[in-house]
Order: structure tokens, then sequence, then C-alpha cells
């Protein structure tokens, strides 16, 4: 099954995957105090790349529709669950961070 996921998405895409997994997993130890060692990972290192993912994921999901006007069969079903994927990730992440971002706006 892993293989087959590596194959559909293409290595960049899945380590793109990979790393939105990891910030989703993240969002519940995020806080806005500066910590140091391994603590800097969930509390400032994953705010920035969510930021970032923020606008990358709908970028990636836009280039996917653009290669599967072009596409049929096989190819534009390959397109088709890469968009479903990484929609859903989109979606979960900016879920799991949003208690984050209304703490940020809170407090400013």
């Amino acid at each position: 099954m892993l293989k087959r996921l590596i194959a559909d998405l293409g290595w960049l895409r899945f380590l793109l995957v990979c790393v939105t997994l990891l910030v989703i997993a993240c969002a519940p130890l995020a806080d806005m105090r500066l910590q140091h060692g391994w603590h800097l990972w969930p509390s400032v290192i994953a705010p920035t790349f969510m930021a970032m993912l923020a606008f990358s994921l709908p970028l990636d999901i836009t280039m996917a529709r653009v290669f599967m006007a072009d596409a049929a069969g096989a190819v534009r079903a390959r397109y088709r669950r890469i968009i479903r994927i990484e929609i859903v990730l989109w979606m979960l992440m900016l879920l799991a961070w949003t208690p984050y971002m209304l703490a940020i706006t809170r407090r400013g």
C-alpha cells in the first residue's frame, strides 16, 4: 500500500504529505512560548511550516488540476486521488491549527 501511495503521489508529493502530517501532529503541542532544544519544533518551526503549507498545498492542488485537464484514463484518476488527498490534508491542517491562530489573534 505504501509503495502504491508513493507511486501515485511521486516522491516530492509524498514528502509534502509526510511533512503536512507531522505539522498536523504538532498542532496540539504548539504554544506561544519560545522554547529551546527539541521543544523548538512545535513552538517555532511547526507554526512556520504550517503557514508555508497553507499556501503551498492549494498551489499544488491547482497545478494537479491543470495537469489533470490534459490527462485521460488512469493518469486523470491519479491526479484526482492526489487532489483529494491534498484537500483533506489541507483542511485537517487548518482545523488542527485554528486554536493556535485564534490564540495568537487574541493575544496580539
